[in-house]
């Protein structure tokens, strides 16, 4: 993944507008660079946002697996009381758009309608701790609504496993590129790796323990507007564990003294909505672990990004976890 070429994308997005008829009344201004390029639509005159627009990296992926996120999106609007960004339909009636880049590669657009919040704020103890109350009442929301749907299984996405999260096909690359690791570090985290794997094996994948997933519930994708919560970026989501959501939920704060009570709360509100197993609770650490892996390799192979840009002392704390880790169940 780069970003050098910024400039391609300004364009595409610009050019974009064109096929929701927004060219003459609206712009677009870039707010973030992650796993692909995301833009305000925002009118000329008013300043107000009409939307947010993604532009999805080439390759990244492709038009039947975006068209699946959208048919998701669909779904949890009209049949959860969760509330999510609805797709804005481009003036050819469809939601994803196709922008040939100055480059000639295509690049594939969504809008999304804009919704108000505020990002939790991840050093607020007090309010992690209510948000992770709600956001795990939310996960298992979703993770009902995928269980009785019947066009589930219809979706082309990903599978988040162990080998694409951290195996030998993993998504976001090899976590033994992150630049700060020592030879020391790559031993323990090898065996650690090893640990996640055989437990993972045993714990299998079931129809209570596996299914379509957001994948990707980290605070920047959560927008709190008083005492609601509403969930952003479907990018990521796939046929995963639901343990997977809870571990990524905890990205960049897994470490903090207070990661056990963020747990706690959001155990208690998705146990309003689905039950949770002492099976599932004694693999916890083992998906917190494994996400820390796959960040890791995410934060090497993402150097450019704007999330990659604020984090610091990564490798100290991901040593802490391994160790932790280790101790439990080596």
């Amino acid at each position: 993944m780069a970003f050098e070429n910024i400039h391609i994308f300004n364009d595409v997005a610009q050019s974009a507008l064109k096929n929701y008829g927004l060219e003459n009344t609206d712009d677009t201004k870039l707010i973030v660079l992650s796993e692909n390029a995301t833009y305000l639509v925002r009118n000329k005159t008013s300043g107000k946002a009409d939307g947010v627009l993604r532009v999805s990296r080439p390759g990244y992926h492709d038009l039947e697996e975006l068209q699946s996120e959208m048919k998701w999106l669909k779904q949890i609007n009209e049949y959860t009381p969760l509330i999510v960004a609805n797709p804005i339909p481009a003036l050819d009636g469809t939601t994803v758009q196709q922008v040939k880049g100055t480059d000639g590669n295509t690049y594939f657009c969504v809008i999304c309608e804009f919704l108000t919040g505020a990002n939790p704020v991840l050093d607020n103890e007090e309010q992690l701790v209510t948000t992770f109350k709600f956001l795990g009442e939310t996960t298992a929301y979703l993770h009902r609504q995928t269980e009785i749907w019947n066009g589930t299984k219809t979706l082309k996405r990903i599978n988040w496993d162990f080998d694409t999260i951290i195996g030998k096909n993993a998504a976001w690359g090899d976590w033994r590129a992150f630049p700060e690791i020592t030879p020391e570090a790559e031993v323990l985290l090898n065996e650690v790796e090893k640990i996640i794997e055989k437990r993972l094996s045993r714990y299998g994948k079931t129809n209570t323990n596996w299914g379509l997933i957001h994948a990707d519930l980290r605070h920047t994708n959560l927008l709190i507007d008083g005492d609601q919560i509403k969930v952003i970026d479907f990018d990521d989501c796939g046929f995963g564990w639901h343990l997977h959501d809870l571990a990524a939920a905890l990205s960049l704060i897994e470490d903090k003294p207070f990661a056990p009570k963020l747990v706690n709360a959001w155990l208690s509100g998705y146990k309003k909505v689905l039950p949770f197993t002492d099976t599932d609770f004694e693999e916890i650490d083992t998906f917190i672990m494994m996400r820390r892996l796959q960040f890791t390799a995410w934060l090497a192979s993402h150097a450019d990004s704007d999330p990659a840009k604020e984090v610091t002392n990564w490798m100290e704390g991901t040593i802490q976890l391994a160790e932790r880790y280790k101790r439990l169940f080596g």
